[in-house]
């Protein structure tokens, strides 16, 4: 029963360590980020041009990493400079921040975490059997990922509302089209498709950690052989 519980508590961690980085990795590239608005084409709704649209993205990226302390950047839409964000936007993006901050903190955690108990794995001669159980807890939870990713899809309007009432403890995130530019850049394709990207680069850092540890813990094992 220990057992069971102390595999799926790594399980659980290396699936929420993985997304997080995913989801990071996604948020924080102002190249990406533009990328998808010139793929939705997003911006000639409103009127930006493609410098500004680099612009913004270099912004945000740069936001959400906490290198900025302001969100907002200035643009050009329909031929006159102003800034892009409105004051509820803008609020609601220091919202959105301090989530990328929690998941910093989440992310070092998590990481600190799996190293102290390979250290308390290595002091007790356990290290192998930590390295398999890192590779088989990498594979499960790339299995449970892939059941969450067909889950959401099934109804990602659903699930992103979801997310984002169990977020926030107020409604800024309900923007207004006719009022709001932000919504209008950002369609909920947007984040679909940055969400699948993010899945992606998780189920990613999920492979390479089951392969790395299943390498290692047979090169652990070799080498215990050959020194006994």
């Amino acid at each position: 029963m220990r057992s069971f519980i102390a595999n799926s508590c790594l399980v659980v961690a290396l699936l929420v360590l993985a997304l997080l980085v995913g989801v990071q990795s996604v948020a924080y590239s102002a190249d990406y980020i533009a990328g998808q608005l010139f793929k939705l084409e997003s911006y000639r709704a409103i009127g930006m041009d493609e410098a500004d649209v680099y612009r913004y993205a270099q912004q945000t990226a740069a936001y959400l990493r906490g290198k900025l302390v302001d969100p907002n950047v200035k643009v050009t839409l329909a031929g006159e400079e102003s800034w892009f964000l409105n004051e509820r936007e803008v609020l609601h993006m220091v919202d959105v921040r301090h989530l990328f901050q929690l998941a910093r903190y989440a992310v070092g955690l998590l990481s600190l975490a799996l190293l102290l108990v390979g250290v308390m794995a290595w002091r007790r001669s356990q290290l192998a059997n930590y390295l398999k159980a890192l590779s088989r807890g990498s594979a499960l939870a790339i299995l449970v990922g892939i059941l969450l990713v067909l889950l959401v899809n099934t109804d990602f309007n659903r699930y992103f509302t979801l997310f984002h009432l169990l977020s926030f403890d107020n409604d800024l995130w309900l923007l207004d089209p006719a009022a709001d530019q932000l919504i209008n850049l950002l369609p909920e394709q947007f984040f679909a498709n940055a969400a699948g990207q993010a899945a992606f680069r998780a189920v990613g850092l999920l492979l390479m950690l089951s392969i790395a540890g299943y390498l290692a813990s047979k090169k652990r094992v070799g080498g215990w052989a050959g020194r006994n």
